[in-house]
């Protein structure tokens, strides 16, 4: 009786450790199978086959519910084809699973953040960067998020309060930053027809940052729309004098402005120190030839311009200036050679500026680029 019960004891145990073999010989086969068949997903998607990833990626999940990051892809690939309702409930769903490392939680709620941008939801995109800088209060990417998400909402106090606070930006383009914030903030108030409290964010621009040309060129545009003529000039000379190598651009955008106010007096005298102080400024010189010939003074005038040719010799605005006034003063053979040079200068020069970052061109000063989205990247071209 002892030795049938000693035969089938270990026949049981037989089939224990051969069922138990069998067991941990088949899970590295099942195993390698799914991330076989996650890494086939990943290279569908880097070929840009998202119907494939997709696929594979689903095929991962039906067979391991615990495979997180193939769920955080399928999130992306709904995202990636317009489908943000689906990605949001993908990965909304992956936050109640327990067991989620500080990482894949970060990660699933910046996805989130990206799913509610895209959907036009910028208020559950900003609630849920909030969520990240709970897990991560230093959280760079977060806070950078947050800055253009109320930028994207025109939010400019927010975007301010945030970027003063928080950020990593170099001092001087952190500075110009949180200027061009005020210039729009100003610009906000303009359109509610609040001059006044436009000109106070415009001037809070031009303390945040001193070489803010947009700050002090709103502020002579906010006082030509109420016809303080005054006011406006005065708030010209600062500009120039703050930022002298604008100053062609300043008097070209405004001479309007200038001759407008019909103070030929005040306006010579203008001039006239601005090119003692800054004596290459051709602008200046043309602007002050033009006024001469308003005067009648036209031997002055062109005195005046032929010196713009010291410094741009190519400058087809004033040849053709000049050759005006030859011909008023019957000097024809010097405006026959003027002429000549005139036909060489293959183009005029104009007052372009380009993005450093897209190269983006436009004729007039922009902070915020409108193509790239990119802050107070404007050089002149």
């Amino acid at each position: 009786m002892n030795s049938v019960y000693i035969i089938y004891v270990a026949i049981f145990v037989i089939l224990l450790l051969s069922t138990m073999f069998l067991l941990f010989r088949r899970r590295p086969k099942r195993k390698k199978s799914i991330q076989t068949e996650y890494i086939n997903g990943l290279q569908a998607m880097i070929d840009g086959d998202m119907d494939l990833a997709l696929e594979r990626l689903r095929n991962v999940v039906r067979r391991d519910t615990d495979y997180i990051d193939a769920y955080i892809l399928i999130g992306n690939i709904f995202r990636e084809k317009g489908m943000y309702e689906n990605a949001v409930k993908v990965h909304r769903d992956l936050l109640v699973r327990p067991n989620l490392s500080q990482e894949q939680h970060i990660t699933i709620l910046g996805n989130l953040v990206l799913n509610y941008k895209l959907n036009n939801q910028p208020k559950w995109a900003l609630s849920t960067c909030d969520k990240i800088l709970e897990i991560d209060k230093k959280n760079q990417q977060a806070r950078d998020t947050k800055i253009g998400l109320y930028e994207d909402m025109g939010d400019w106090q927010g975007a301010f309060e945030i970027l003063k606070k928080n950020s990593t930006l170099p001092k001087a383009e952190k500075n110009a930053r949180l200027a061009s914030y005020k210039v729009e903030q100003g610009l906000q108030l303009i359109d509610l027809k609040e001059e006044h409290d436009a000109r106070v964010r415009f001037r809070d621009a031009i303390r945040q940052d001193s070489s803010c040309f947009a700050g002090y060129e709103q502020l002579v545009y906010s006082y030509i729309r109420e016809n303080r003529d005054k006011d406006a000039l005065k708030e010209l000379k600062r500009l120039i004098q703050a930022l002298p190598d604008y100053a062609d651009i300043v008097i070209n955008e405004f001479e309007g402005l200038l001759y407008d106010m019909g103070q030929f007096d005040e306006i010579e005298n203008f001039y006239k120190q601005i090119i003692h102080s800054h004596p290459q400024l051709t602008a200046a010189y043309l602007s002050l030839a033009e006024i001469y010939v308003k005067k009648g003074e036209l031997v002055t005038a062109g005195d005046y311009a032929r010196k713009v040719l010291q410094f741009d010799p190519k400058n087809v605005r004033v040849l053709i200036f000049l050759i005006q006034i030859e011909n008023k003063l019957r000097r024809y053979e010097s405006a026959s050679r003027l002429a000549v040079q005139l036909a060489e200068c293959t183009f005029e020069k104009t007052f372009a500026f380009a993005c450093s970052f897209c190269q983006h061109e436009q004729q007039t000063y922009f902070w915020h680029c409108p193509s790239c989205r990119s802050w107070n990247s404007a050089r002149r071209v």
